[in-house]
């Protein structure tokens, strides 16, 4: 295992090193460490690190849990290599075909899990991880500039997790390694030379990227870079990065009406069906306030989650379901069913982000042989779905039924008073 605080350290070096001093050397010479190098590594720790960075989107400043999903990063020796580096001053270096045997892991791994949460906003917040690669430098046997290939996979493919790439993505990148001859108390060991820097360079095409100090400019293509990070330049834009968008779900209950139970639970469907090409399970951040309740809740280490798919359960009188973490483009019906014999007059409306609401269904459901269904909801951007169960104060089935005989028998009873006190009436009148 590598320590972490020192990756992360050697990574921000990359930031503050934009800078180019000047330097003398030649393609056999021994570079000093004023080099064009992005970031340094110390004599006794010959380990390279890169960045990995997942943007997470979401119409809210929330956490959703991460995708599930590992990234392998392949080192291997360049060869071929017809690069060159100039110095400040004007003076060329040739970059060397990589060492193979000079690398100690030539693979390192990244995992996402959805048991780990990350930070997401509307503009996109970005969660870093590091892969990082050791050298044995004890098997170069001559200073200079020594380049590296490396690949990117995953498993499984991005698409079966709702993963996206922003823009144009490479995922290759060349590293320059640079080395140069031990100092005198350092020269412990059987070799005499080691690793003190490396560049890292964007070009999926070819391995001829070549760097100019002088006008601060790169060749054939290459740029500088980081590793497998966002590059676009303004806020809340995502460029050559690979993004994971998320909504979330909101669902309020009201019974209405002098009439209404408010205390009954009516059952309740909420189907989501996955968006093209997502294929791996999606666990879904579940709240419920009110006596809503949902079947399959489960829990884990982040907690109470749903996994994506049809779910059943009941709502009644301000109830509240909220349901973080669905991949974007999924597609939502909510089905509510009228299991009384009472005609509820059910009305559902959507807000769509800071939209305006808009009814999505309105229709009076009598009895359980009918049902209020949502039309199909497309997860672009935070929804909220209010269910309004209106009982009016006369039903013409239910309410009325029920009242009925002791209407009729309160009318008899006064048609029995009065004919009696007509009665007793004439009867006095003799």
């Amino acid at each position: 295992m590598f320590n972490l605080k020192r990756i992360g350290a050697l990574a921000l070096a990359a930031v503050m090193t934009l800078g180019f001093s000047s330097v003398a050397f030649a393609a056999d010479e021994n570079p000093a460490t004023t080099t064009v190098v992005d970031k340094t590594v110390t004599a006794d720790d010959a380990t390279v690190s890169i960045k990995k960075e997942m943007v997470f989107i979401n119409a809210e400043a929330t956490t959703v849990r991460e995708p599930n999903i590992v990234y392998t990063y392949t080192i291997s020796a360049a060869s071929g290599v017809s690069a060159t580096v100039t110095d400040a001053n004007g003076l060329t270096g040739t970059v060397k075909d990589g060492v193979a045997g000079a690398i100690v892991n030539a693979t390192d791994t990244i995992t996402f899990t959805d048991t780990v949460t990350a930070s997401a906003s509307a503009n996109g917040v970005a969660d870093v991880k590091y892969a990082s690669f050791s050298f044995n430098q004890d098997v170069f046997t001559a200073p200079g500039i020594y380049r590296y290939k490396i690949v990117e996979t995953q498993t499984p493919a991005k698409a079966a997790v709702g993963v996206t790439e922003a823009g144009t993505y490479d995922n290759v990148r060349f590293l320059d390694v640079y080395v140069q001859k031990k100092s005198a108390d350092l020269a412990a060991g059987a070799g005499n030379m080691k690793v003190y820097g490396y560049v890292l360079y964007e070009d999926g095409t070819n391995d001829d990227v070549s760097f100019d100090a002088t006008t601060g400019a790169e060749v054939n293509l290459g740029k500088k870079s980081e590793g497998f990070v966002n590059t676009a330049e303004n806020e809340g834009e995502q460029e050559d990065v690979d993004v994971y968008k998320t909504q979330n779900l909101y669902i309020n209950k009201e019974t209405t009406g002098v009439l209404a139970d408010k205390g009954h639970d009516f059952p309740i469907e909420i189907a989501m069906t996955a968006p093209n090409g997502v294929t791996v399970a999606t666990k879904l951040d579940i709240t419920l306030a009110n006596n809503g309740t949902l079947a399959s809740v489960q829990t884990d280490t982040v907690g109470d989650y749903l996994a994506l798919g049809t779910l059943t359960g009941t709502v009644r009188d301000t109830s509240a379901i909220t349901i973080k973490g669905i991949p974007e483009g999924a597609a939502v019906v909510i089905t509510e069913t009228n299991d009384t014999p009472d005609s509820y007059k059910v009305t559902m409306q959507k807000t769509v982000g800071s939209a305006s609401a808009t009814d999505i269904f309105a229709q009076t459901i009598v009895d359980s042989n009918n049902t209020a269904a949502a039309s199909s909801l497309t997860m672009s951007d935070k929804v909220v779905v209010d269910i309004e169960n209106l009982l009016e104060a006369i039903s013409p089935t239910g309410v009325a039924m029920r009242f009925a005989p002791y209407a009729m028998m309160l009318g008899f009873g006064i048609v029995l008073f009065v004919l009696s006190k007509k009665s007793r009436d004439e009867e006095m009148a003799f």
